[in-house]
């Protein structure tokens, strides 16, 4: 029983969070750094070698929460930030791989 109230008040939070979204309220990506930060920033820590990428990568979920947001209204907010953010690291260090890629002695030199 304690379970599903612990579920429904997440539900709740992020339904306020969403609202202050819908509403453009700038307080809202604080709110979405205060209760789901430290998880994003694993994740794309988890993916990227460098923290300032890691970061940016997270900064850069933000901005896309926020120019999503709306017209969307996640069912499950903090799967659309995971993502958004693991999408965003993906492509960070696609790029990070193609640089070392192209920016390598070829071996034929």
């Amino acid at each position: 029983m304690g379970e599903g109230k612990k579920g429904s008040g997440k539900m709740l939070e992020d339904e306020r969070i969403l609202a202050l979204y819908w509403a453009r309220d700038a307080a809202a990506i604080q709110e979405t750094d205060v209760k789901y930060g430290a998880r994003l920033h694993g994740l794309s820590r988890r993916l990227l070698p460098v923290r300032e990428d890691a970061e940016e990568c997270v900064n850069d979920t933000y901005l896309g929460a926020w120019n999503a947001i709306p017209p969307a209204r996640p069912a499950h907010f903090f799967a659309f930030l995971a993502k958004l953010c693991r999408n965003l690291a993906c492509n960070r260090l696609d790029w990070l791989n193609a640089c070392l890629l192209y920016t390598s002695p070829s071996p034929r030199d």
